[in-house]
């Protein structure tokens, strides 16, 4: 199931208000970039993750990532094959204020 536009629009709305929560400024440009996705699951609030990239190269990534409550993002891995050095990536792990913080497992 595809991600309705309604949700869409709903996801990124409060994607926003995290950041803004979170003390992130946006550029109305970074804004318009959220990404919103599902990885083709259709539950969204279950498995989904919503981001805003910064810079993604071959070798490095720098997101800003929100999860929602209980909300899973899949695991992957970027190692070196075939004498590729893999990629680096980059965490910080923001809690919301007041809300006790979240896990994170690597």
């Amino acid at each position: 199931m595809v991600i309705t536009r309604r949700e869409y629009d709903e996801t990124v709305r409060k994607t926003l208000e995290y950041f803004d929560r979170a003390c992130i400024v946006l550029t109305e440009d970074e804004k318009r970039r959220i990404e919103v996705t599902d990885f083709g699951l259709g539950r969204l609030m279950e498995i989904g993750l919503q981001l805003l990239v910064y810079v993604n190269t071959d070798r490095y990534c720098a997101k800003e990532l929100v999860l929602f409550p209980w909300q899973i993002c899949p695991e992957h891995r970027q190692p070196p094959i075939n004498g590729s050095p893999g990629k680096q990536e980059t965490f910080r792990c923001r809690p919301k204020p007041a809300s006790g913080g979240g896990l994170l497992f690597l």
